[in-house]
């Protein structure tokens, strides 16, 4: 099996421990324990989730550390990133949202400069790197959305100037 896949695997696992386990799960979605259980043991090389059960679980596994976990490896496999789009009430201002981006591009540089320490790569340190990047990825979708607010507020106050810009 190729890492692409077993993580898809493990990806589908956790999902379904975020849901409660495989029980929980099969009572959320159209099928049972037994499909459930293949689509994430990594023995059953061509048996994977289908979307919509997918769809079905993934809201539910919210909690679970890696959200959305089965979208977020299939984002990793396609050579994306998963970046959820901030709540549209009360944005933060881009003062607070370029100050968050800095510090998130610090925790970036303080991970790497940690796995680089000894010039030898470890797994877990390139998870902890892509973890800090996730955070990066998703603070400046906040700052997009901020800033897409000031625009809006612009128009509002002054129609005139939506033709600049």
């Amino acid at each position: 099996m190729t890492p692409e896949k077993l993580h898809l695997k493990r990806a589908t696992q956790d999902m379904i421990r975020g849901v409660g386990g495989l029980e929980a799960a099969a009572g959320f979605c159209r099928v049972g324990k037994s499909v459930l259980g293949d689509a994430q043991n990594v023995h059953c090389r061509d048996r994977f989730v289908a979307i919509d059960v997918v769809a079905d679980l993934e809201p539910l596994a919210r909690e679970r550390d890696g959200w959305p976990h089965v979208t977020r490896a299939l984002c990793r496999e396609m050579g994306g990133v998963f970046v959820p789009l901030p709540q549209a009430e009360g944005a933060d201002s881009v003062e607070t949202c370029l100050i968050a981006l800095a510090s998130e591009f610090g925790d970036v540089a303080q991970a790497v400069r940690e796995a680089m320490a000894d010039k030898v790569w470890t797994l877990a340190e390139i998870e902890a790197a892509t973890a800090e990047l996730d955070q990066m990825d998703a603070t400046s979708a906040k700052m997009r959305l901020s800033l897409k607010h000031k625009r809006r507020e612009l128009r509002a106050a002054s129609p005139d100037r939506s033709a600049h810009g």
